[in-house]
């Protein structure tokens, strides 16, 4: 997996090999954080069958307690450790390879709203083709008007994150 330089904004097609590189980074991550771990999820546009996505997987871990994380772990197997996030209180790890990222790591505790809500969209639009569609769509066209900003990116998607958010759960 090529993976990004670190803002970079550019999409690939969906590749069969992501649930494969979700699978090795979940054992491995087992093994780092050991009995800490309640539940390791693949989430983002990589766990989203059939859209363009940026080449890095993203993956949620639910924590017991984020002080019992091993960090120094983690940085042995490469994932630096990019702090506590304020805005959405997780911790979060990024592993690169040959300077590119491949891999976003975010800890969390069980009952974090965020953990939930991207639970919630991805599998809603794995159920949902046509809403899968028109978020790829949306993705394209953002990647083109962003690819050097991954926060203009994000904040450009919101409103239609948060719209499948409001369906979801008014189907569920």
């Amino acid at each position: 997996m090529k993976g990004l330089q670190k803002n970079e904004v550019s999409l690939v097609p969906f590749d069969e090999n992501w649930g494969c590189e979700f699978a090795s980074a979940k054992d491995e991550l087992i093994d780092i954080l050991g009995d800490n771990v309640l539940e390791i999820c693949h989430v983002g546009s990589t766990a989203i069958k059939g859209i363009f996505a940026k080449p890095i997987i993203d993956i949620h871990v639910v924590v017991k307690e984020n002080k019992m994380l091993n960090v120094e772990g983690m940085q042995s197997a490469g994932y630096i450790f990019d702090g506590e996030c304020d805005l959405f209180g997780h911790m979060f790890h990024r592993k690169t390879s040959d300077g590119f990222v491949t891999h976003h790591v975010k800890c969390y505790l069980k009952e974090h709203g965020n953990h939930n809500n991207v639970l919630l969209f991805c599998k809603y639009l794995n159920e949902n083709p046509d809403y899968a569609k028109q978020y790829n769509d949306l993705k394209c066209e953002l990647a083109l008007k962003y690819p050097c900003s991954r926060e203009e990116y994000t904040n450009a998607k919101a409103d239609f994150i948060e719209n499948i958010l409001e369906l979801a759960r008014t189907k569920a």
